[in-house]
């Protein structure tokens, strides 16, 4: 018997429990004064993405990086690190995943794709209804497997563990029941 992983977030981005809303972007890094040597430039952390800010608020001088979050780091960070994160290394390497699977019907994907539109009331709360309504038994998946093959392998093999990376999570594991998988954005028939 094959064993079918919950699949995770359809149209992740969801992924995610935060991911800006209202159009608004993080500000760019502030320009060092004109005095500062070129070579004062703080070196980049791994996994950061320039340009992203911890904690950014619009006008405000830039901050650190916001870097990947490592295990367990995500339900430690603030909204406002969540927004960062999402913005800057979120939403490029999900749209990029989708886009590879679709390129037509994930052309635009923004924030409400996956949050809903409770993301221009502020609300990115994860598992969404706005995502289709996943029957969580065997039976259930055996029957995905069957309607949406292409589908269900994407979402297995490239959404899911992507997104966990993402989150500093590992993908659910059918025998621990532990990990990001697709009631991290799905919910439930």
């Amino acid at each position: 018997m094959v064993s079918i992983r919950p699949f995770a977030a359809l149209s992740l981005v969801a992924l995610a429990v935060a991911c800006g809303g209202g159009g608004q972007e993080t500000p760019p890094p502030a320009a060092p004064p004109p005095s500062a040597p070129a070579t004062a430039t703080p070196s980049a952390t791994p996994g950061a993405t320039p340009g992203a800010t911890a904690g950014a608020t619009p006008g405000a001088p830039a901050s650190t990086p916001v870097s990947q979050p490592g295990p367990g780091d995500w339900t430690t960070w603030t909204h406002e690190k969540k927004l960062a994160w999402m913005k800057a290394g979120v939403m490029p390497k999900m749209h990029g995943v989708f886009a590879g699977y679709d390129a037509s019907k994930y052309s635009d994907i923004t924030c409400k794709t996956c949050h809903g539109a409770g993301v221009s009331r502020g609300n990115f709360s994860m598992p969404n209804a706005v995502r289709p309504k996943l029957d969580p038994t065997p039976d259930g998946f055996a029957k995905l497997a069957k309607s949406n093959p292409k589908m269900l392998d994407f979402m297995m093999k490239q959404v899911e563990p992507t997104m966990a990376s993402l989150l500093g999570e590992e993908p659910f594991d059918m025998k621990t029941k532990v990990g990001f998988g697709c009631f991290n954005c799905h919910t439930k028939k």
